[in-house]
């Protein structure tokens, strides 16, 4: 149990630090010509959520931080 736990966390934590500040995330989505929507659909959640990780009111959590920080990998390397 103490083993699955201290993997989901050090897993969430990875994530978090994988995550570019909100400046970033929205610089690398536009440089992938993308909207709001566009990237909201691929990760399954609505265009307001993105507008407000991107502008650091809110934060991804759970499976929707996963999602977000694939989804922005992706688009760093395919611009890159």
């Amino acid at each position: 149990m103490t083993a699955t736990i201290t993997a989901r966390i050090n897993s969430r934590m990875r994530l978090r630090s994988d995550l570019p500040g909100p400046e970033q995330r929205r610089i690398i989505r536009e440089a992938a010509g993308l909207s709001q929507q566009d990237l909201a659909d691929i990760v399954g959640v609505s265009r307001q959520a993105v507008t407000a990780w991107e502008a650091g009111d809110r934060y991804p959590r759970k499976a929707q931080l996963a999602r977000y920080v694939e989804a922005l990998t992706a688009l760093k390397v395919a611009v890159a």
